[in-house]
């Protein structure tokens, strides 16, 4: 008797490993797609902190006053869906984007901070926007005055 319950189970081996498999197979997509989920969200969140501190240093620039400087190091890489496009910090004078750092986004869509409180001219070297294509960088801003007119010039280093 006891031969012939190991036979069976011996016989049916096969088919339980077939689904076990299958059942594995199928659970890999939803993991694959909840980590992308997360990798997405993780750089959105890592994202929006960094641009905060751009625009928190700018804002420290401005109410210290001319002299003084930050260098800061920023990492916008994803191994997500979601990926860095390109960075825009601030406008020529009297420009609509004056006082905004503008991250924008592989999937189309942009990320955008502006300074308020108080307001603060951001710019290149050249008077126009910084425009950054990596995602990895350092950036420096320092407080300048052209005109009688504080801003704060940013520069990649």
């Amino acid at each position: 008797m006891r031969l012939g319950k190991d036979v069976n189970a011996l016989e049916s081996l096969p088919l339980k490993l077939m689904i076990v498999a299958i059942v594995a197979s199928m659970s890999v997509i939803p993991a694959g797609q909840a980590l992308e989920g997360f990798r997405n969200r993780d750089f959105a969140m890592r994202a929006q902190l960094q641009l905060e501190t751009m625009v928190s240093a700018a804002q420290t620039l401005m109410i210290e006053g001319l002299g003084g400087a930050r260098s800061i190091h920023f990492d916008f890489s994803n191994e997500g869906s979601i990926r860095f496009g390109s960075l825009s910090i601030g406008d020529s004078r009297g420009g609509t984007n004056m006082s905004t750092v503008m991250l924008r986004l592989s999937v189309g869509t942009s990320i955008i901070r502006t300074t308020s409180e108080p307001p603060v001219w951001m710019m290149s070297k050249t008077g126009e926007t910084l425009s950054v294509h990596t995602p990895v960088f350092d950036l420096r801003f320092s407080a300048q005055m052209d005109n009688r007119t504080t801003y704060v010039l940013a520069e990649l280093v």
